[in-house]
Formats: structure tokens, sequence, C-alpha cells
């Protein structure tokens, strides 16, 4: 139900209410509550001249709660969502087209708002009970904050954007999620944490998606997402990122940093084809030991891919996959390289069993595919994998003019080789303290701390 801090934001939201065809026992919940919500405790009165804010108290019941939520964010400005919501219903909001999630919501938020929750007098947060996407951002020219959101086992996910200028996501919890079938990707179980996406598909150059759809500051901050619920046929993923920003007057400015996510079968971090530059920094991901239904070269725990400007910084992983890596630098086309990225000071824990049996794509940092002048600097690796340190081809993709520079290796446990450098790969430079190096490439160049071996 809805409570308003002054008799004009009731007025506002009861109209809200009716022409958006919110069932009437909402509008009469309004009538009885008003008065004592104009006073109610812990809601600023409103600004001269600004709109009220709306607030939302959470029923229980998922027929009265979506219906609220709905028809408030409808409204835009600030929306605070008060106590416990179920949105355990099927979803009626309908995502665009080239949307790569489930084209299903149960709430849709179109114009520019500041949708928030508040700790009640025991410091539970504002939580949010089931759902299929329980919300789906499509807001073409307006900024979206979500923040300070408890989502107790949301199907598919819990937030995905599609269109927005400009984007939030803070100190949100996601505690565990249920897969959904999807047929786009091969009928596997997906799930995700936090999606934004312009294409319906992992996008290629043949099929970008719309990646002017999203632009602007787009920040992911400080949330935790648990993604237990997937198993070995299912894709479960933290935090995804697919296509968004074209330069020059559509970029972005990609900031995931702070998040806590753990227990994925996929990628915990998954950012593919970024028009503008991206910060993935200070992030905690501890995988479990599941991998999913992908294939590929996947599973790992930060995975960036094509064009974009990448750093990624001050992460602390812990990977229990053997068939996959901590951090992967990938260009799988020619058309869209991954070039200039930097991996700086990571943390990555590879804590694989004594008798794993690791697969080609095993690794704690990996560069690979169509990737030139790429930096992986100062990390610390440690565990168990197939390499420390890999540079790969993929097909014909060909890595070269890439560096490894004072990473600290002394805690791990190589097999065959702590550094792996492929056949065919050119002209990498590898400087560091003295360690055992499978070297299949061309032209390159090892410089222990003090002088040049090779």
């Amino acid at each position: 139900m809805y409570e308003t801090p002054s008799s004009t934001g009731f007025h506002l939201v009861l109209a809200a209410a009716r022409a958006h065809d919110v069932p009437m026992r909402i509008a009469r919940l309004l009538v009885g509550i008003g008065a004592a919500c104009a006073a109610a405790h812990g809601v600023a009165a409103d600004k001269a001249g600004s709109a009220p804010q709306i607030v939302v108290a959470g029923t229980g019941d998922p027929n009265l709660d979506v219906a609220a939520v709905q028809a408030a964010v409808n409204q835009g400005g600030a929306v605070l969502l008060r106590g416990h919501f179920s949105f355990d219903k099927p979803p009626t909001r309908r995502a665009p087209p080239q949307a790569f999630f489930p084209q299903m919501a149960s709430v849709l938020v179109s114009k520019e708002v500041v949708i928030s929750g508040v700790r009640d007098q025991r410091g539970e947060m504002t939580s949010i009970n089931g759902g299929i996407w329980p919300f789906a951002v499509e807001a073409p020219v307006a900024h979206v904050t979500i923040q300070g959101l408890r989502f107790v086992r949301p199907k598919a996910g819990a937030i995905e954007v599609n269109v927005v200028r400009g984007l939030a996501i803070a100190d949100c919890r996601v505690e565990g999620i249920e897969p959904i079938p999807s047929q786009d990707m091969a009928g596997a179980g997906v799930g995700i944490g936090i999606g934004i996406s312009t294409t319906r598909k992992p996008p290629t150059p043949a099929q970008p998606g719309r990646p002017q759809d999203v632009s602007g500051d787009i920040s992911i901050l400080n949330n935790y997402i648990d993604a237990v619920g997937g198993t070995a046929s299912d894709l479960t993923v933290g935090i995804l990122v697919f296509s968004v920003g074209k330069s020059p007057d559509k970029a972005v400015d990609l900031y995931v940093s702070g998040n806590r996510i753990s227990n994925v079968t996929e990628r915990a971090v998954n950012v593919r084809q970024l028009g503008g530059q991206a910060h993935i920094e200070r992030n905690v991901i501890v995988t479990g030991s599941v991998v999913g239904s992908g294939g590929g070269v996947g599973p790992e725990a930060i995975h960036v891919f094509g064009t974009g400007s990448y750093l990624v910084a001050h992460n602390s992983i812990q990977s229990g996959w053997a068939t996959g890596a901590g951090i992967r630098v990938h260009g799988g086309f020619a058309g869209w390289p991954v070039t200039g990225a930097i991996v700086l000071d990571n943390d990555v824990n590879m804590p694989a069993p004594a008798n794993s049996i690791f697969g080609a794509n095993s690794a704690g940092i990996e560069i690979r595919g169509f990737a030139e002048g790429n930096v992986v600097i100062g990390n610390r690796i440690s565990g168990r994998a197939r390499a420390a340190l890999a540079v790969m081809t993929r097909e014909v993709g060909i890595p070269e003019n890439n560096q490894f520079v004072s990473n600290d290796l002394k805690n791990f446990l190589p097999s065959p080789a702590a550094v792996f450098v492929d056949k065919g790969v050119t002209n990498t430079l590898l400087v560091g303290k003295k360690c055992n190096v499978q070297d299949g490439g061309i032209g390159t160049v090892i410089v222990k701390l003090g002088g040049k071996d090779k």
C-alpha cells in the first residue's frame, strides 16, 4: 500500500492508482491511511516546488504489491519502498524485443526515478520476495537509481536494464536466484543478478544489438549477489553487461565496484563489447565449484571482451573451477579486438584440489585471441591451475605485444607451467622473478628481475 508525506502527495498517488488501473481496493486503502501517512515517522516534508516523495509499504500480497509499486514508479521522482513485498506472481510487463533476458518482468521502469529501500527499526532491509525480473528498466532519456533493496530468490534475475541514459544500482542484496529456461541459450536455465544488455544474444559484429540504447554513467556499486540455486545444467551470472555505449555521443562510463559475488556457475562479472570505458575494481568474488553448461572458453570470475577501455584492479577472487580462469581478457573477433586493457593489483586464488584435472582454459589470469597491447601488472596468484599466467590464441586470433610485469607467483603450484605462451603468440614481454615458462611464442622476451634472460 502507499503512504505519502503530504496530502498533496496523497492525492497524486490516488490519481496515479486510478490512471494505471490499480485495483480499487488499493485506492480504498489509500483513503483509509491518508491522514496518518501525512505525518508518518521518518518521512521528510515536501520541499517547496519539488515533486512529493511516494512511499509504498509492502503488504505481502503480490497482487497488491506489484500494482502499487508499478503505479508509484510510473510517476517518476522519488519512490521509497518500506517493509516486505511479494512479487510472486506471473509477470505482466513486457521488455523490448531485443532484451537478452526473458521478455516479461514484474515492474517496468520507464521514467526518471530513484527507487530506494529503507531499514526498519530492527535493521532489516526492504525485501522483495520472488518475481520474474522484479524490475526491468526501459527509460530512453532518463537516469534511474535503484538502491537499498533486498531481493529474495527472484526468478531469472533481480534487475534487468535494456534502455537507459545513466544508471546507479547500489547497496542491494540478491539472495539466491532461480534460473529459468532460455530458448536463446539452447534451453539452459539462466539466472543473472544484475543484467544490462541491448541484445538478445551475446553480441557479435554481425549482430551488435543496440548499444546506443544504454549511455552515460553506469554504476553498479556495493551490491551483494549470492547466485546460489544454479546447477551444472544452468548458467548463473552475477553481473552481466552486453553491448552498451556508442561513441562519440552515446558512450558509457561503467563502474563495477565494491560488489560481493558468490556461487555463480558461469561468469561473476561479464562485460562484453563496450563503447566507452569500464572500471572493475575492489570486488570480492567466490565462485563455488559448480561449473554450468555454457561451454566455450568459460567460465571465469571476471571476463572482459571486445572493444572498450578496461581497468580490472584491486579485486579479490577465489575461483574453485579447474576448467576456467580467474580473470580473462578476451578478443573474440578481428573487428572487436581488446587493446590496452590494464589488469592491476588483483588477488587471484585458485583453490583446486590436488587431484584436479585442469582444462585447457585453466589459468589465474589469461589474455586470449585478438588482443594487443594489454598489460598484466602487480597481481598475486596462488593455488593450483594449468598456469598462473597465460596468453592464448583463439582460432585465427593471435595475441601480440602483451606484457606481464612483476606478478607474484610464489604461492602458485603450476601444472605444467607457471607461465604459458601459446604457439604463434607474438612479442610477449615477461618481467619478474624466475619461474617455469612454457614458451611456444614468437619474439617472447623474458626479463628476470636484475637482468635479461632471453
